[in-house]
């Protein structure tokens, strides 16, 4: 008997509908580590593709463009909530949108769909759409044409369907294990993942990923003159940021809580597999192309790409940085498609270089503890106004100014401890240490690396 999957849901039950790009490669005999991975209810295949496993059709997920053929076609489209779920006229606006072939539009079956011929013939076939308001699905090795699939829906009273690709593209898994695949080593470049909202969910905290740049072993990342690194202004600025947001009520993690060396794989990783996940942050500081000092400065913010929740979003944390007397650049926002963690995020991403550590005005600002103070709390206000959560202020909304660290001139103990550390191979950036300017989560990793040491 064959198998066949179908039903709708109501879109208020919906917490999101996922265009997944497939870049791990995932055959169809895998697709539960894409369920592992997302967190989704259920899955199954999505549009054609070309050999080269492009997209060919009109095809955006989460706001990334992935095919915008120079024509209009009816096709489905949804902002990241889902609730405004429908059929439209692509190109559309909203973050999410799928064409493939249209069989049924606003409640009236297509005469004669257009589709190529390879495209035709019974063969086992996959649908979405809507009816009565609600997302329809259907996933069937039986084998239908299209113009028998498109009675088969309309009979069944889908007001609108778009038939996606057939034969050994056509699967389904879900969290039950429940599923079938055509072609269980053919490896399709896009999925739909539906993720359906818990019955009675545990936490509906609103959640943000902050991923503090490199690691300790990174130390090209640094000033001219060696008293700033990047990895460790990174990470204490997520700790900070992390603060602000948790007393607002947002759930966090951490990309490298603890400073450890992290892949940028294993950073996009850890944000995909937050369930439900509503902004993924990146922490840096920028640098010219010059090795030396440079006239470059100011805070910047980089996006993959135009429009969308995550440009939103960035919106949000600029206006509030610009509000708190932080110097931005011209051109606060950059797009750039390149970046890997913003590629490859299915949230919401973005990348917030606070200033360059290549010029010396902006260098003495990211090694300051009130100027850290100032920058997270005002990202962090960014961020909350962006998840629409209140915001809670600290003391009365004051913000703490921390003592700048002080350390007098030609310190002997501190130069003849930093010595000594750096002889024993516990540190490898002496002139860092020794200029003191250093913070909490500085100073933690240095306390675990002398107990290492001890053992």
């Amino acid at each position: 008997m064959a198998e066949q999957f179908a039903g709708t849901i109501p879109l208020e039950d919906l917490a999101r509908l996922q265009i997944y790009h497939n870049t791990a490669g995932y055959p169809e005999r895998e697709m539960e580590k894409i369920l592992q991975e997302t967190g989704g209810s259920f899955l199954f295949g999505g549009p054609i593709f070309l050999s080269n496993l492009q997209a060919c059709c009109h095809l955006k997920g989460d706001g990334v463009t992935y095919c915008a053929p120079a024509y209009q076609v009816w096709g489905m489209a949804w902002s990241r909530d889902v609730q405004d779920y429908g059929c439209a006229l692509l190109p559309d606006g909203r973050d999410n949108c799928v064409e493939c072939v249209a069989l049924i539009v606003n409640g009236k079956p297509v005469e004669n769909p257009h589709y190529n011929p390879d495209m035709g013939g019974s063969r086992p076939r996959q649908a979405m759409g809507s009816k009565a308001g609600r997302f329809a699905y259907l996933v069937t090795e039986t084998a239908y044409t299209p113009e028998a699939l498109r009675d088969v829906l309309a009979s069944a009273g889908w007001d609108s369907a778009v038939m996606l690709d057939g034969g050994g593209s056509v699967c389904y898994r879900d969290r039950q294990g429940r599923g079938f695949a055509c072609d269980a080593d053919r490896v399709l470049p896009f999925y739909l993942v539906v993720h359906e909202k818990e019955e009675n969910p545990l936490n509906e905290k609103k959640t943000v990923c902050l991923d503090a740049g490199h690691d300790a072993g990174n130390l090209a990342n640094r000033s001219p003159d060696g008293t700033y690194y990047e990895h460790e202004f990174a990470l204490d600025m997520a700790k900070r940021i992390r603060t602000h947001l948790e007393r607002c009520g947002v759930a966090v993690t951490e990309t490298r809580p603890d400073g450890q060396a992290v892949s940028l794989q294993e950073r996009c990783k850890i944000a995909n597999g937050i369930q439900g996940l509503d902004l993924f942050v990146s922490l840096h500081s920028n640098a010219a192309a010059s090795s030396g000092w440079s006239s470059a400065k100011g805070w910047s913010c980089y996006l993959y790409g135009a429009g969308g929740e995550r440009e939103k979003a960035a919106q949000a944390i600029l206006k509030q940085v610009k509000a708190a007397g932080i110097t931005v650049r011209t051109t606060a926002l950059v797009y750039d498609p390149a970046l890997y963690v913003l590629k490859n995020t299915a949230a919401p991403a973005v990348l917030i270089e606070h200033a360059f550590h290549t010029n010396q005005e902006d260098t003495e600002n990211l090694k300051s503890e009130v100027w850290r103070a100032k920058v997270a709390q005002a990202e962090a206000k960014g961020i909350a106004e962006y998840l629409g959560v209140p915001w809670a202020a600290s003391d009365g909304g004051a913000v703490q100014k921390p003592e700048e660290p002080s350390q007098e001139a030609g310190d002997p103990e501190l130069s003849a401890a930093v010595e000594k550390l750096a002889a024993a191979g516990i540190i490898d950036s002496p002139e860092y240490w020794a200029a003191g300017k250093y913070s909490a989560a500085t100073v933690r990793l240095l306390l675990i690396k002398v107990a290492s040491a001890m053992n």
